[in-house]
This record gives structure tokens, sequence and C-alpha cells, in this order.
């Protein structure tokens, strides 16, 4: 058995991706010490920790590349606001990967940072899963942008997939919302208002991820870093666009969801004003009934229906008569 003060060694398993114009190699680090020699490398690399459990490597890493103390604190705090830091000899962006797994109700964010370096970049996730497959397609195209821009471009890259999800997010956002409005209005299934709630919920998410996206994009197309190269800028400036168009349709699938709310409760008053008025048109038939049965159900000895042969046939009439018209007078009235 493993002794309580024992320190726990997390296994390295990071993938690093040299490329260049013409030049693409993928290598499976094991050791930190292996990253080394491509510092010095006439190629760019893009080097992807999967998570954050390995103290141990992040610091090994912050050493090789020597990152800023206040930028490590940034990666390893998870909880930070998507922004952007300017350092002497690289870039540090936070943002915030958005994702379902499942469906809307299970949205989840997950922190990304990104470190541009000279001829690296670098990007530390919360966990293994990521959005970056396409990307990884697209640095073993010999004749992509990917493999002839710096890692400026590259970083964009990342960015522009992120901010992507985001579009692919919202448009399942407004797909719910437009089947929720019909379902509401043709009542062909019956709608939770849970429902409305959730999509509500992933749209405040939504927007709580990308405000301060925009703002640190705004920022970096601004930067006057060597790092940011002035052909990269319109790229930059693109997403920067894109996330704004973004909050520009969040905030009318917001309003759809405050009028979905009112229509859903406009509803429910019609259909318990439908079952009063039900109600309440019965009742108003049963009160000159119960006024003839209670008279006829007094006990005084003498009332002349009581031993007429037709009587009980006569009050059954006067019943029948009286609902029959009491129904034509609320047809009339278009009561119901």
């Amino acid at each position: 058995m493993m002794d309580s003060s024992q320190e726990v060694k997390h296994p390295i398993s990071l993938d690093l991706y040299s490329f260049g114009e013409g030049h693409f190699e993928k290598h499976h680090i094991t050791n930190s010490e292996q990253i080394i020699p491509f510092l010095e490398s006439e190629h760019k690399f893009w080097l992807n920790m999967p998570n954050l459990n390995n103290i141990d490597l992040l610091n090994e890493i912050k050493n090789i590349f020597d990152l800023h103390t206040m930028a490590m604190e940034d990666i390893i705090n998870t909880q930070e606001r998507p922004k952007v830091e300017i350092y002497d000899h690289f870039i540090l962006i936070v943002v915030k990967m958005l994702y379902s797994r499942n469906n809307l109700a299970d949205l989840e964010a997950e922190q990304v940072s990104i470190v541009i370096g000279k001829n690296y970049v670098i990007s530390f996730q919360e966990h293994a899963f990521d959005i970056f497959d396409g990307i990884r397609v697209r640095i073993e195209n010999p004749s992509g942008k990917i493999r002839k821009h710096g890692t400026d471009y590259f970083a964009y890259t990342l960015l522009d997939a992120i901010v992507d999800e985001y579009y692919s997010l919202l448009e399942k956002v407004t797909d719910k919302i437009e089947v929720l409005e019909d379902e509401i209005i043709s009542e062909e299934k019956r709608v939770k208002l849970s429902e409305i709630y959730n999509q509500r919920k992933s749209i405040q998410l939504l927007k709580k991820v990308i405000w301060p996206t925009r703002e640190l994009l705004s920022t970096l197309k601004k930067s006057e870093s060597f790092l940011i190269k002035r052909r990269t800028l319109p790229f930059i400036n693109d997403i920067y666009e894109q996330t704004v168009e973004i909050m520009e349709n969040l905030e009318m699938q917001r309003e759809s969801i405050t009028t979905l709310v009112e229509i859903y409760m406009t509803n429910i008053s019609l259909k318990q004003n439908e079952v009063m008025k039900t109600l309440t048109i019965i009742a108003t038939i049963f009160i000159p009934l119960t006024f003839v049965a209670g008279v006829y159900g007094m006990n005084f000895e003498y009332m002349p229906e009581l031993k007429w042969e037709y009587g009980y046939w006569f009050t059954w009439s006067i019943f029948l008569g009286i609902s029959i018209l009491m129904v034509i007078y609320f047809k009339r009235k278009r009561w119901f």
C-alpha cells in the first residue's frame, strides 16, 4: 500500500505537433525534456496539455518556456474570466470552451489557456475532451494556411474553433426555442415551463462567456505586441465581429424567451378560463333545477302534484325544458 505522504505522480502524455511550410511531425511527449530541442527548431510547434492535474509538469513547462508566475496562476485557476495578458516574450489568452455532449441542458464550460510564443503555441485544457480535431486535420494538410503562417495565426485558428462552437450552440438554442414556440401555440405537445427556462439558462451562460471573449479579442487586435503580425489582424477582427453578431443574436433570443414565457402563461390562463367558464355554465344550468327539486322536496302535506299521476314526468319535463332553454340562450350569447 502506498504511504499517504508519498506524492502521487501523474503520467505524462502530451501531443506535440511540429509544423511549417513543407514540414509536419507529430510527437508523443512522455518527458518534459523532450520539448527542449523544439525551442531552437526553425519550425513552429503546438503543444497541447489535456488536463491540469500534473502540477510538477506545469512547473517544468513554466521553467522551460520561462512563463511568468502570474500567467501560471491564471492558467491553473480555472475560474478566470476570459482575458488576454501581454508579456515581454509571450501572450496569454484565457477563454472558455463551451460544448454539449448530450443536450443543451448539459451545457459545459471549460477553460482553455493559450500561450503564444515566437515559434510555439501551448494550449492548456481542464479536460481531455476538446473541439480541436478539425485543426489537427488541417495541420497535416501541406497546402493549408496553418503551415505557412506564424504562431499568431495558429492561435487564431484555435480561437476560431471555439467561437464556431458558440455559433453551433446558438443555432441549437434558436432551433429549440422555435420548436417550443410551435408546440406551445399548436398545443400538439404539453410543454413544461422548465424546458423554457433551460433555454434561458443556456442563453445566460453563452452571454456570460461571449461578452468577455469579445472584449479580449478587441484588446488582442489592438495589441502592439511583436507576436501579432499585421497580416493576422484581419482574421482576429473577423472572429471579433462574429462574437458581436452572436451577442446580438443572443439578445434577440433572450427576448424570444421572454415572449415565450408570456405566451405560455397566457395559454395557461386561457385554459383555466375555459375550465372556469364550463363549470360556471354547468352550475348556472343546475341552479333553477336545484330550485325546482328543492320546492318538490318540501314536506308539505297538501301539494297537488304529489298525487298527480303524471307529476313525476311533469317535473322532468320542467327540468329538461329549463336546461334546453338555457343552453339555447348561452349558444346565442356565444358563451360556448
